[in-house]
């Protein structure tokens, strides 16, 4: 069960920021594709629209920047409530703490969800209308954006737990925040330099593999047969939701006294 109450006001107090930072994306693809292809005007290649998307969007600001909604968020509904007492008023109410938790874990997934929706919905029309001036097919270039979205609601998983565990926001975020932040230093870090490749596997990103999803054929990149990406989306996804059922335990056993 979920409460419409909390999910409403937390879609209220949440939109703006989860508005502007969830899109940035959409905003970096409508940018990237049309600017890339004329700069290409006249050269018989396709331009690298597929690299491009990688480095700019599926692995660096574009990913980063919607990571900032979900690090903000997570601590914002749950330590955020503890530390100010609001949530002590919430459990008091004729409220069972499973609908609490609940109605919590399903706005930060529907808060992903409903962005990687409009992310849909905002760039299929210029990888459609391009589609015979780029290097990426549109079923590889879905995939590769579902696979994003599936390692934010994974990283979300790990941020609110911290977030519900934690009665003081600095301890939250030193954790919610602190590994992702790192797992995505030492991501970068192991794709740049060889001798660092084996780090690559330390960190929770590796399951996000873009070249599993891509193969070039015919001068396009297009998306791969799905036993070769399947595994490691299904492991985002289960990871994602094994970790905000641990986050529905502690908060249904924790102490919310300060």
């Amino acid at each position: 069960m979920i409460n419409k109450a909390i999910i409403k006001q937390h879609f209220k107090s949440n939109f703006i920021l989860w508005l502007i930072l969830i899109i940035m994306p959409a905003i970096f693809v409508n940018l990237i594709v049309p600017l890339t292809i004329n700069q290409f005007e006249g050269v018989e290649e396709l331009p690298p629209i597929a690299n491009l998307l990688q480095l700019a969007v599926f692995t660096s600001i574009g990913f980063e920047i919607p990571l900032i909604f979900v690090i903000i968020a997570s601590n914002k509904i749950m330590v955020g409530e503890v530390q100010t007492g609001r949530i002590t008023y919430v459990v008091a109410s004729p409220l069972k703490r499973t609908t609490i938790i609940n109605t919590k874990i399903i706005f930060m997934g529907l808060s992903l969800f409903i962005g990687f929706i409009l992310n849909l919905i905002l760039t299929i029309p210029v990888i459609s209308i391009n589609a015979n001036k780029i290097d990426i097919t549109l079923g590889a270039y879905i995939t590769s954006l579902a696979g994003m979205f599936l390692l934010l609601f994974m990283i979300c998983g790990i941020t609110f737990l911290a977030s519900t565990y934690f009665n003081k926001a600095i301890w939250s975020y030193v954790v919610g925040a602190g590994l992702p932040i790192l797992f995505f230093i030492v991501s970068m870090l192991s794709s740049s330099v060889d001798a660092l490749d084996s780090l690559k596997y330390l960190t929770l990103n590796s399951l996000y593999n873009r070249t599993n999803v891509f193969e070039f054929e015919n001068g396009k990149y297009i998306l791969a047969s799905a036993d070769k990406w399947i595994g490691q989306y299904l492991a985002m996804l289960i990871i994602g939701a094994g970790l905000f059922v641990a986050s529905s335990y502690v908060f249904k056993s924790k102490d919310l006294l300060l």
